[in-house]
């Protein structure tokens, strides 16, 4: 019989929850068109990954008490969960990023690019 994966559940707690839906809803042009792979809303988008990332560090700052017990695992999944729109943007974010740093390197004239390395010899 095949293991069977295990399904996490929790609960936000309350105020992340809320101030999460007010930044959903302030957002949800650029969310929406993220959705679909749409990332013209560039600026939105940062802000509303640097909002989240302000609410989770400001839940990891507080007692495991504080926050009904959960983990910051826990909340970390379930935020992941009510926000699947920024999967595809921070992926779109590392890979645009890992270009601009391949496209920055300067290769000397007549030398070589170890590939290994990402450096010239």
């Amino acid at each position: 019989m095949a293991a069977q994966p295990e399904i996490l559940q929790s609960t936000l707690p309350l105020d992340l929850f809320d101030r999460l839906h007010r930044v959903r809803a302030r957002y949800a042009a650029a969310l929406k068109a993220a959705a679909v792979g749409d990332f013209s809303h560039e600026a939105d988008l940062q802000t509303v990954t640097r909002l989240v990332g302000r609410l989770l560090a400001r839940e990891a700052r507080k007692r495991p008490e504080d926050r009904g017990g959960l983990r910051m695992l826990d909340i970390s999944l379930a935020v992941d969960k009510l926000c699947p729109e920024l999967r595809g943007w921070t992926r779109y974010e590392i890979a645009r990023r890992e270009r601009q740093r391949v496209l920055s390197v300067r290769v000397p004239p007549g030398s070589t690019l170890n590939r290994n390395s990402g450096k010239a010899s």
